[in-house]
C-alpha cells in the first residue's frame, strides 16, 4: 500500500504534507498576529491613517451631517463630504452616496424612527434588529414602572417579566427568546445599569420628612443653636487593612480583620462642642493599655459582650453630661434616633427628643456626613501609619491594637471642622434656629 494510504484503504497524500510552497492551512486556521503586553508597550502619539474612504457613523453623526447641510444652503453634497472630512475637531468619513441616502425623504424618515425607539439611539451605528418591539416596550415600560416604586429590578427579574409579557400578548413560540443573551443589548439599549444602593433613603416617604422637618423646626426654636446637639453611634472596623489600592498587578487577597469598636459622636448645631468620642468594646480592661487604664488616658470606654450601646450605658453617660450642663447652668436638646439603647428612666435636665422611626438617613445630621468625613480622616490616618511601619522594617504593617485604633479615632474627631459640622445640620434640618443663625 502506497505511503499516502491510510488503514482504512483510503489513499492520497497525507493531510500533514506540504507541496513546495503551498500553505496547506485550511481557509478557518488563521494564524494570529503575536501581540505585546499592554503593560509593557510604550505609548505613542503616532496616528494611523486609514485608507478605507468611508466608516460607520453614529446616528447622532448623520444627524450632524444633515443639519450641516439644510443651514448652510447653497451647498453641494460633495461640499458636506470634504466639510466632515477636514473637520479640526474631528473627521467624518463617508461617501457621497451614503450622504444622499440619509438626505432623501426616506432616509430622514427612517432616522427620525431610529432616533425615537430607544433612549440611547444617538449612539448606535446601525439600525437595532427589534423581533417583538411590543414586547420590548412593554418591557422597558415595566422597568420604568418599578423605578417610580424606588425599585431596581434584576436579569433573572426581566427575563420571567418578559415571558409573561410574551404570554399576554399571544406571541408565537417560534418569536420568543429563548435565551437571555438578549438581556445586556436591551440594557445597553435603554441606558439600563446597575446601581449599588447605599444607606436607607430609598425606604422613607418624602412627604413624612417634610413633616417630622417641621416638628423639628417647632421644637428647635426653643433653643439656642450652641445648645442644640445631636448624638449618635456607628460601627469602626478600625482593624482592617484596605481592600483596594494601587499596584502594577493584580494580587492576592489578605485575610481582613471582622473586630469591630462602636463609637459614639456627639456635636452641636453651630460646630463650636465637640465631646470626646464614646467607644465600647468587649473588653473590660485591654492589655495593650497596660497599667494605665482607658479613663487614665482621657478616653470614655465601656465595654460588653456585643461591643454596642445598651440603655445602662447610655444613661450612665447622660449623667456625665447633663452634670457638666448644669454646672454651666445651660438647657440642652439632645437629638437622638429612636434605638431602643436610647430610652432611659433617669429624668435629665437635657431634653431628649427622638427622630421619628427610618428618618435618620434624611434628618440627622450625624448621618448627613459628619461620621462618613470622620471615617475618611481615619483611614487616611491609618494607612499613613502603614508607611511609618514599613519604614520601621515590620513584617505587618498594618497590625495595630485598641489604643492605637482609639488614638487615631480621636485625632480624626479632631480634624472635623466647624464648617463641615454646620454644613451637615443645615443639610439634615433645613431650618433657621435661632435669630442671626441660619442652618
Amino acid at each position: 500500500m502506497p505511503s499516502g494510504d491510510t488503514s482504512l484503504g483510503f489513499s492520497g497524500p497525507s493531510r500533514s504534507r506540504k507541496h513546495g510552497n503551498v500553505d496547506s492551512r485550511k481557509p478557518y486556521q488563521r494564524s494570529k498576529p503575536t501581540r505585546t503586553a499592554a503593560t509593557d508597550t510604550p505609548k505613542t502619539s503616532a496616528k494611523v491613517l486609514s485608507d478605507t474612504g468611508r466608516t460607520n457613523l453614529t446616528l447622532h453623526d448623520w444627524l450632524t451631517v444633515v443639519a450641516y447641510f439644510d443651514n448652510n444652503q447653497p451647498i453641494t453634497q460633495a461640499e458636506v463630504v470634504e466639510h466632515f472630512r477636514s473637520r479640526p475637531e474631528g473627521a467624518l468619513l463617508f461617501n457621497q452616496g451614503s450622504l444622499s441616502r440619509h438626505l432623501s425623504e426616506k432616509g430622514r424618515k427612517a432616522d427620525q424612527e431610529r432616533l425615537q425607539a430607544t433612549p440611547a439611539a444617538l449612539s448606535t451605528k446601525r439600525v437595532r434588529a427589534v423581533t417583538r418591539p411590543d414586547v420590548e416596550q412593554a418591557l422597558y415600560l415595566w422597568v420604568r414602572h418599578m423605578e417610580s416604586k424606588r425599585e431596581h429590578v434584576t436579569g433573572a427579574m426581566l427575563v420571567a417579566k418578559r415571558a409573561a409579557f410574551e404570554d399576554s400578548l399571544g406571541v408565537p413560540k417560534e418569536e420568543r427568546l429563548s435565551s437571555e443573551g438578549w438581556v445586556s443589548k436591551f440594557c445597553k439599549a435603554y441606558k439600563i445599569r446597575e446601581f449599588r444602593r447605599h444607606g436607607e433613603a430609598g425606604s422613607v416617604d418624602t412627604e413624612a420628612v417634610k413633616k417630622e422637618r417641621e416638628r423639628i423646626r417647632s421644637i428647635c426654636k426653643l433653643y439656642e443653636p450652641e445648645n442644640i446637639f445631636n448624638f449618635d453611634e456607628s460601627g469602626l472596623f478600625g482593624f482592617a487593612p484596605p481592600d483596594r489600592g494601587l499596584a502594577t498587578t493584580q494580587m492576592a487577597g489578605k485575610k481582613s480583620s471582622k473586630a469591630r469598636i462602636t463609637v459614639g459622636f456627639m456635636c452641636n448645631a453651630t460646630g463650636t462642642e465637640k465631646r470626646p468620642i464614646f467607644y465600647i468594646r468587649k473588653y473590660k480592661r485591654p492589655r495593650c493599655f497596660g497599667k494605665q487604664g482607658p479613663t487614665e488616658r482621657g478616653f470614655y470606654y465601656r465595654n460588653n459582650k456585643t461591643s454596642w450601646m445598651t440603655s445602662e450605658l447610655f444613661e450612665e453617660w447622660i449623667k456625665l453630661e447633663d452634670a457638666k450642663f448644669r454646672r454651666e447652668s445651660r438647657d440642652i436638646l439632645l437629638w437622638v434616633d429612636n434605638f431602643s439603647g436610647h430610652e432611659i428612666s433617669y429624668k435629665t435636665n437635657i431634653r431628649l427628643e427622638f427622630f421619628e422611626p427610618n428618618m435618620t438617613s434624611y434628618v440627622q445630621p450625624l448621618d448627613a456626613g459628619i461620621i462618613r468625613c470622620f471615617k475618611a480622616h481615619y483611614r487616611k490616618a491609618f494607612c499613613l501609619r502603614v508607611i511609618e511601619m514599613d519604614d520601621a522594617g515590620e513584617e505587618d504593617i498594618y497590625k495595630i491594637n485598641l489604643l492605637e485604633v482609639m488614638m487615631l479615632a480621636k485625632s480624626a474627631w479632631a480634624n472635623i471642622t466647624p464648617s463641615t459640622i454646620r454644613n451637615c445640620w443645615r443639610k439634615a434640618f433645613t431650618l433657621n434656629l435661632g435669630e442671626g443663625t441660619s442652618l
